[in-house]
């Protein structure tokens, strides 16, 4: 298997402060003189949820720096971790199982502009209009870096039998990977990206699918019910090139399917799946 770990966003957009209060930043020193940059999502006020392979080469809890509060990455309120575990099936070769779960040291306080998200756990059908944001490189000019504003683009989850082409192992978007296509306009998550929040919208009950229309003012990922389906994880195409250029017409994105872990995200945490699918109600005030 080919894959382009790290993934940024193609073809997406710049978004307002405080648009996706539930997306972390994560600074992670692997060595040094070297750091690397992921997504993480907040599953509670004090746990994140992240791919797998973006810590598997930190050397301890301190070496990882999360940022929050803000999509500007210089405007936010960082903190440090108490500890990590990383799904203890992951496979750094396939990515399999690619899910670790952060516990901060001090809980963060829930506010408009910082609090979780409720967990999907309900299926995931070809068509699904899936939001997913981070700060990923943003073309795959040679060079380009990690921005420190925050983008994010619409994706569809893609036909199985087409996934299926791509990775012989993938059965269905309802097992550990949530398969999405780069079409139209070539847009996809790219290095910088991974572990990054993935969610779905449901306008009056119904989640948004791609060639439906949303109610005026309702965009998909923001001023509805929002919840988090998939976390970031990796790209490849039908040629299984080594670096496959994020964006590929031919390629396809592959991202953690977070309610295929519920065991993992219960046992971590402590937190029951009713908790973790609770609705977040919050004071509405911004200050």
């Amino acid at each position: 298997m080919s894959f382009s770990q790290q993934r940024p966003i193609i073809g997406g957009q710049p978004v307002e402060n405080h648009d996706y209060p539930f997306a972390v930043y994560l600074s992670i020193e692997t060595q040094p003189s070297w750091h690397a940059v992921c997504g993480g999502t907040l599953l509670s006020p004090k746990h994140i949820v992240t791919a797998g392979h973006c810590l598997y080469h930190a050397p301890s809890a301190q070496s990882i720096k999360v940022g929050y509060g803000h999509t500007h990455t210089n405007k936010q309120i960082t903190t440090k971790p108490l500890k990590y575990t990383i799904h203890p099936l992951f496979n750094p070769r396939t990515l399999f199982n690619d899910i670790a779960i952060i516990e901060l040291a001090e809980p963060i306080k829930s506010t408009e502009v910082a609090h979780r998200i409720p967990v999907y756990f309900g299926p995931v059908e070809p068509g699904l209009t899936v939001t997913t944001m981070g700060w990923g490189i943003t073309s795959n000019n040679p060079g380009a870096k990690t921005v420190p504003i925050m983008h994010r683009v619409d994706l569809t989850v893609a036909p199985t039998n087409k996934c299926m082409n791509v990775d012989g192992t993938f059965t269905s978007s309802n097992g550990p990977f949530i398969c999405t296509g780069t079409m139209p306009g070539g847009r996809d998550e790219c290095n910088g990206d991974s572990g990054s929040p993935a969610v779905v919208t449901f306008d009056n009950g119904r989640a948004l699918r791609k060639g439906v229309r949303m109610r005026a003012g309702l965009r998909a990922g923001m001023g509805g019910d929002v919840r988090l389906v998939a976390l970031t994880s990796y790209g490849d195409n039908i040629n299984h090139d080594v670096r496959p250029a994020c964006g590929d017409p031919n390629g396809f994105g592959f991202s953690t399917h977070i309610g295929h872990y519920e065991a993992f995200l219960t046992n971590v945490t402590g937190m029951t799946r009713q908790q973790l699918e609770q609705p977040v109600i919050l004071d509405r005030q911004v200050k």
